[in-house]
């Protein structure tokens, strides 16, 4: 992902992912016909988290909020794959983010600290196979997040009230197998929509804090109607596989007395979709709410997502 407070939070470095949860919900599943695709997100997200740890301090009632414009460049290749279509994908975030928070838990200083930060995030390329049977449609593939985002070690101040902390990327390479599947009536509009990935991180090497294994399944459950307009739920859940580790994660530990810094949490919320035209371009334009739920050592949120992909 790309808002992160380097060496902050009990689990997931940075209390988010190098994925952003979310990402696929309707139409997972299916492979775009040939052609290329341009794709703007613009996303707000506003999270928050008891306990993080940042620059080796462990901070209390830390807060976070970001805006992120997610650029997406999509090739569908006309030529099939054994049998399936292969679609590549860039994307590339813009963020515009602030990470506030009220105390140490060593001395209990107490005030509010915030600190702000604009530029570019991490760059993620995505490689999938699609495959159709009738109603249903299923893709394999993985993607790459690669640290092209802007990142320092946290150097936090507290005395002076001299906070730099906030950083854009996540500093560590991140690969992530995913697989997808989606049924869709096209008799009666109803469609059922599902993804599962797993995330496994490189150490980030300038914290020395290794992030264990990301699972992620994200589900989405929409009624199409002919007028173009589709309405419905997604949601997902998250769950670390392991325990994070190396010298960063046992200071996190040995600051907080936890015995665990495994993360997970569970979001849901309505979505609207429509397929429309803008001129002679195809378009399809998607909105969501997710409210995040049983957050544990990570950031729990709430997100606004707005999507328009044109079609060219």
């Amino acid at each position: 992902m790309f808002l992160t407070a380097p060496e902050s939070a009990g689990a997931v470095e940075g209390g988010l992912g190098a994925y952003l949860l979310g990402s696929r919900d309707s139409l997972a599943g299916i492979a775009p016909p040939p052609g290329d695709y341009l794709t703007t997100d613009l996303i707000y997200i506003d999270g928050d988290a008891p306990v993080l740890a940042i620059g080796g301090v462990a901070l209390t009632e830390v807060s976070s909020s970001a805006w992120v414009a997610k650029l997406n460049a999509t090739h569908s290749f006309a030529d099939t794959l054994w049998g399936g279509r292969p679609v590549l994908t860039f994307s590339l975030p813009v963020v515009s983010g602030d990470l506030g928070f009220q105390s140490e838990v060593e001395n209990g200083l107490s005030g509010g600290f915030k600190n702000t930060k604009d530029g570019l995030g991490d760059l993620t390329v995505t490689q999938m196979l699609g495959w159709s049977d009738g109603n249903s449609h299923w893709q394999l593939g993985a993607s790459l997040f690669a640290p092209t985002g802007y990142y320092r070690k946290a150097n936090v101040n507290v005395a002076g009230r001299q906070v730099d902390a906030l950083s854009l990327g996540k500093n560590r390479w991140a690969l992530m197998p995913t697989a997808a599947y989606t049924y869709l009536n096209p008799d009666n509009g109803r469609e059922f929509s599902a993804t599962a990935s797993v995330t496994v991180s490189l150490e980030n090497q300038a914290t020395d804090y290794q992030t264990a294994p990301e699972m992620q399944l994200e589900v989405a459950a929409l009624q199409h109607l002919p007028s173009g307009l589709a309405f419905g739920l997604a949601g997902y859940g998250y769950q670390q596989t392991g325990d994070d580790s190396g010298s960063g994660a046992d200071a996190i530990r040995n600051a907080t007395g936890a015995e665990s810094l495994k993360a997970s949490v569970l979001g849901t919320g309505p979505i609207l979709t429509w397929n429309t035209k803008l001129g002679e371009i195809p378009a399809s334009i998607k909105l969501k709410y997710t409210k995040e739920f049983e957050g544990r050592r990570r950031f729990e949120s709430d997100i606004l997502w707005a999507t328009l992909s044109l079609t060219f």
